[in-house]
């Protein structure tokens, strides 16, 4: 039989800084927790071979453009929102102590993981930016001001989305892009998942999927978690003020040469209608 293979290096420069020996030991750890993930084979840290680290992971046949899903039947859409809902149950259920995730930082408490996640995205932008930001800067500090405390300290995603679903005409097959994972508020996947960016259908339905009040619904039944709807409003603004700073970091990494990809500098073109919606949730 023959199988595929994928290499996956880190870049030289992309919309944010991540590390491939993390994703590879996350990729390791949830195989076999009913999250499904291709398997992953080999992680080479030494640069001198293919001048950067990089790992090798199996290739799964799917689709992964989410703009696939806007020709699917109504069916098909919802049925790929449950098993979305279902699946992330399944990390967020994950016993990430016993799976040896402690090495991607361990809360002190469930009230601490709001203000970790902000300060490292303010941090990010303080570093990044070319120039002021005052709409992203006025988000960050209302945040402070409106910090949930998490249920529970759960594995996040942190990209949980359908653009990171391999799929097929029945089923979710994978989820990919483990790079910007920590231990968290599980509401953090919840309200990235309902970021206005990714209801690419044209509508209202998150995800591009779902309507809301149905995604969160699955979500409870499936993780038995219940959701904090404050909490996942919360989460889905700080979703935006980060979706805004990776394209931050991708304009930095093109104009100081890093970069030669013409799509890294047009994402500062998305960002206005971000900030529209970063202030429009928080009533500014």
């Amino acid at each position: 039989m023959e199988r595929g293979f994928i290499v996956r290096r880190d870049p030289s420069a992309s919309v944010l800084e991540t590390e491939r020996d993390v994703e590879f030991g996350v990729y390791q750890a949830v195989a076999g927790t009913g999250v499904p993930v291709p398997p992953v084979y080999w992680l080479e840290t030494d640069p001198r071979w293919l001048e950067r680290p990089f790992f090798v992971m199996g290739r799964v046949a799917g689709e992964t453009d989410p703009r696939l899903l806007m020709l699917a039947s109504p069916e098909l859409r919802a049925e790929i929102g449950r098993q979305a809902a279902e699946i992330l149950a399944c990390v967020h259920k994950a016993d990430w102590h016993s799976l040896g995730l402690d090495f991607l930082g361990v809360p002190p408490s469930p009230s601490h993981c709001a203000d970790l996640e902000i300060d490292r995205w303010e941090a990010i932008l303080e570093k990044d930016r070319l120039e002021a930001h005052p709409i992203l800067s006025m988000g960050l500090r209302w945040l402070r001001h409106h910090k949930p405390v998490a249920q529970k300290v759960t594995l996040v995603h942190a990209d949980y989305r359908t653009g990171n679903f391999l799929y097929d005409q029945k089923s979710i097959l994978g989820i990919l892009d483990w790079e910007m994972v920590p231990l968290g508020d599980p509401m953090e996947d919840v309200g990235w998942f309902c970021v206005r960016m990714w209801r690419w259908a044209g509508d209202e339905k998150v995800g591009g999927l779902l309507d809301r009040d149905e995604w969160y619904r699955l979500y409870e039944q499936y993780s038995g978690i219940p959701v904090d709807r404050e909490g996942a409003r919360f989460w889905e603004i700080l979703g935006n003020i980060k979706l805004a700073i990776i394209f931050v970091t991708g304009v930095r990494s093109y104009c100081e040469g890093r970069s030669s990809d013409i799509m890294l500098a047009l994402t500062s073109r998305l960002k206005p209608g971000i900030e529209q919606e970063i202030a429009t949730l928080i009533g500014a």
